[in-house]
């Protein structure tokens, strides 16, 4: 199964994000990055980065963000991998909300990374 990272500025935006998700769909594994280190708006690249070390299992990993910091830490972490992990993760660049949700139940349904992938890439890009 796909796994989900969702990452935000707002710790009370992903966990919230999260408990929509879980309610829809209880068995994919959803982890979030919400906040900087202090636990106030920003983004946290160590967060981001050990959670995407942690959750490069099963299917893959797909990567939501909200804002311009949040997708930067987020590129640098998948920089930061090893080409093998690389491979095994999508960077969604989509809105978080509308996306994320239909992500989780296509995960759910038991979608592999590539049929998520290119269900992603019908959206634009972010271009924050």
């Amino acid at each position: 199964m796909v796994n989900i990272l969702l990452t935000s500025h707002s710790r009370k935006l992903v966990e919230g994000l999260k408990d929509i998700l879980k309610q829809m769909t209880s068995d994919v594994n959803i982890v979030i990055s919400g906040g900087d280190k202090e636990g106030n708006i920003g983004s946290n690249f160590d967060e981001i980065y050990k959670l995407m070390n942690e959750n490069i299992h099963d299917d893959g990993l797909v990567v939501f963000f909200d804002l311009g910091s949040s997708m930067l830490n987020c590129q640098m972490a998948l920089d930061m991998l090893d080409e093998a992990k690389k491979e095994k993760v999508y960077l969604a660049g989509t809105p978080l909300v509308e996306t994320s949700v239909q992500v989780a139940v296509n995960a759910s349904a038991g979608q592999t990374l590539e049929e998520i992938k290119s269900y992603l890439e019908s959206y634009p890009k972010s271009k924050i």
